[in-house]
Protein backbone atom coordinates (compact mmCIF):
# COMPACT_ATOMS: atom_id res chain seq x y z
CA UNK A 1 0.00 0.00 0.00
CA UNK A 2 1.34 3.45 -0.93
CA UNK A 3 0.99 6.72 1.00
CA UNK A 4 -1.44 7.91 -1.68
CA UNK A 5 -3.62 4.84 -1.09
CA UNK A 6 -3.52 5.36 2.68
CA UNK A 7 -4.45 9.01 2.17
CA UNK A 8 -7.30 8.18 -0.21
CA UNK A 9 -8.61 5.48 2.13
CA UNK A 10 -8.61 7.58 5.31
CA UNK A 11 -8.61 11.32 4.55
CA UNK A 12 -12.39 11.72 4.75
CA UNK A 13 -12.61 9.85 8.05
CA UNK A 14 -9.82 11.89 9.62
CA UNK A 15 -11.29 15.17 8.32
CA UNK A 16 -14.80 14.31 9.61
CA UNK A 17 -13.36 13.34 13.01
CA UNK A 18 -11.53 16.67 13.36
CA UNK A 19 -14.33 18.80 11.91
CA UNK A 20 -16.93 17.24 14.22
CA UNK A 21 -14.84 18.37 17.19
CA UNK A 22 -13.86 21.87 16.10
CA UNK A 23 -16.66 22.91 13.69
CA UNK A 24 -14.09 24.91 11.69
CA UNK A 25 -13.52 23.87 8.07
CA UNK A 26 -10.13 25.58 7.68
CA UNK A 27 -8.82 24.25 10.97
CA UNK A 28 -10.05 20.73 10.16
CA UNK A 29 -8.28 20.86 6.80
CA UNK A 30 -5.04 22.09 8.41
CA UNK A 31 -5.08 19.43 11.12
CA UNK A 32 -5.91 16.71 8.60
CA UNK A 33 -2.98 17.82 6.45
CA UNK A 34 -0.69 17.79 9.51
CA UNK A 35 -1.81 14.26 10.36
CA UNK A 36 -0.87 12.91 6.96
CA UNK A 37 2.42 14.83 6.93
CA UNK A 38 3.21 13.24 10.30
CA UNK A 39 2.42 9.83 8.81
CA UNK A 40 4.85 10.45 5.95
CA UNK A 41 7.56 11.72 8.33
CA UNK A 42 7.15 8.92 10.87
CA UNK A 43 7.15 5.79 8.77
CA UNK A 44 8.83 4.33 5.74
CA UNK A 45 6.17 1.64 5.32
CA UNK A 46 2.71 3.06 4.62
CA UNK A 47 1.18 -0.36 5.25
CA UNK A 48 1.85 0.14 8.97
CA UNK A 49 -0.36 3.23 9.15
CA UNK A 50 -3.72 2.44 10.71
CA UNK A 51 -6.84 4.55 11.03
CA UNK A 52 -6.48 4.27 14.81
CA UNK A 53 -3.02 5.82 14.66
CA UNK A 54 -4.23 8.58 12.33
CA UNK A 55 -7.17 9.42 14.62
CA UNK A 56 -4.89 9.48 17.67
CA UNK A 57 -2.53 11.87 15.91
CA UNK A 58 -5.51 13.99 14.79
CA UNK A 59 -6.90 14.17 18.33
CA UNK A 60 -3.54 15.16 19.79
CA UNK A 61 -2.83 17.74 17.08
CA UNK A 62 -6.29 19.30 17.39
CA UNK A 63 -5.91 19.48 21.17
CA UNK A 64 -2.54 21.24 20.78
CA UNK A 65 -3.90 23.72 18.23
CA UNK A 66 -7.00 24.53 20.30
CA UNK A 67 -4.96 24.94 23.48
CA UNK A 68 -2.62 27.32 21.64
CA UNK A 69 -5.57 29.25 20.18
CA UNK A 70 -7.11 29.63 23.63
CA UNK A 71 -3.84 31.00 24.95
CA UNK A 72 -3.74 33.66 22.24
CA UNK A 73 -7.43 34.46 22.55
CA UNK A 74 -6.78 35.18 26.23
CA UNK A 75 -3.99 37.54 25.17
CA UNK A 76 -6.38 39.33 22.82
CA UNK A 77 -8.75 39.76 25.74
CA UNK A 78 -5.96 41.61 27.57
CA UNK A 79 -6.16 44.32 24.93
CA UNK A 80 -9.92 44.53 25.37
CA UNK A 81 -9.70 45.05 29.15
CA UNK A 82 -10.27 48.61 30.25
CA UNK A 83 -7.60 50.71 31.95
CA UNK A 84 -9.41 50.80 35.29
CA UNK A 85 -8.48 47.17 35.77
CA UNK A 86 -4.83 47.74 34.87
CA UNK A 87 -3.63 46.22 38.14
CA UNK A 88 -5.06 42.91 36.92
CA UNK A 89 -3.55 43.19 33.45
CA UNK A 90 0.01 42.51 32.44
CA UNK A 91 0.74 45.83 30.73
CA UNK A 92 3.80 44.55 28.88
CA UNK A 93 1.80 41.69 27.37
CA UNK A 94 -1.04 44.03 26.45
CA UNK A 95 1.39 46.34 24.64
CA UNK A 96 2.95 43.35 22.87
CA UNK A 97 -0.46 42.22 21.60
CA UNK A 98 -1.37 45.77 20.50
CA UNK A 99 1.94 46.02 18.68
CA UNK A 100 1.35 42.64 16.99
CA UNK A 101 -2.10 43.79 15.89
CA UNK A 102 -0.50 46.88 14.35
CA UNK A 103 1.63 44.72 12.06
CA UNK A 104 -1.35 42.86 10.61
CA UNK A 105 -3.17 43.90 7.44
CA UNK A 106 -6.08 46.27 8.08
CA UNK A 107 -8.82 43.72 7.33
CA UNK A 108 -7.30 41.30 9.85
CA UNK A 109 -7.05 44.00 12.52
CA UNK A 110 -10.65 44.94 11.84
CA UNK A 111 -12.15 41.47 12.29
CA UNK A 112 -10.00 40.68 15.34
CA UNK A 113 -10.93 43.98 16.96
CA UNK A 114 -14.63 43.58 16.22
CA UNK A 115 -14.67 39.96 17.38
CA UNK A 116 -12.46 40.02 20.47
CA UNK A 117 -12.56 43.60 21.67
CA UNK A 118 -16.08 44.58 20.71
CA UNK A 119 -17.51 41.13 21.40
CA UNK A 120 -19.26 40.83 18.04
CA UNK A 121 -20.16 37.39 16.74
CA UNK A 122 -18.77 36.30 13.39
CA UNK A 123 -22.31 36.46 11.97
CA UNK A 124 -22.69 40.07 13.20
CA UNK A 125 -19.34 40.99 11.63
CA UNK A 126 -20.42 39.40 8.34
CA UNK A 127 -23.63 41.44 8.42
CA UNK A 128 -21.74 44.63 9.31
CA UNK A 129 -19.18 44.14 6.54
CA UNK A 130 -21.79 42.88 4.07
CA UNK A 131 -19.85 39.66 3.46
CA UNK A 132 -20.81 36.00 3.64
CA UNK A 133 -20.51 34.18 6.94
CA UNK A 134 -18.04 31.68 5.41
CA UNK A 135 -15.88 34.51 4.10
CA UNK A 136 -15.68 36.22 7.48
CA UNK A 137 -15.06 32.89 9.25
CA UNK A 138 -12.08 32.38 6.93
CA UNK A 139 -10.78 35.89 7.53
CA UNK A 140 -11.04 35.48 11.31
CA UNK A 141 -9.22 32.14 11.12
CA UNK A 142 -6.43 33.56 8.96
CA UNK A 143 -6.21 36.74 11.05
CA UNK A 144 -5.88 34.70 14.24
CA UNK A 145 -3.19 32.56 12.58
CA UNK A 146 -1.30 35.69 11.49
CA UNK A 147 -1.53 37.21 14.98
CA UNK A 148 -0.19 34.00 16.52
CA UNK A 149 2.71 34.04 14.04
CA UNK A 150 3.53 37.64 14.91
CA UNK A 151 3.35 36.95 18.65
CA UNK A 152 5.48 33.82 18.31
CA UNK A 153 8.03 35.00 15.76
CA UNK A 154 7.51 38.72 15.29
CA UNK A 155 6.56 38.41 11.61
CA UNK A 156 3.24 37.69 9.86
CA UNK A 157 3.05 34.41 7.94
CA UNK A 158 2.00 36.28 4.81
CA UNK A 159 5.33 38.10 4.85
CA UNK A 160 7.10 34.74 5.10
CA UNK A 161 5.19 33.29 2.17
CA UNK A 162 2.06 31.99 3.93
CA UNK A 163 -1.46 32.91 2.90
CA UNK A 164 -2.85 36.33 3.63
Amino acid sequence: MSFAQVFDAHVETVYRYVHRRCQDHSLAEDVTQDVFMAAIRNTDDPATITIGWLITVARNRLFDVLRRQTKYEEKLQLVANNASRSEEVDIAERLRVESALGVLPVHYRLVLTLHYMNGMTVRAIADELDQSLKSVEGIVTRARRELIAVLDEGEPQSVKGGES
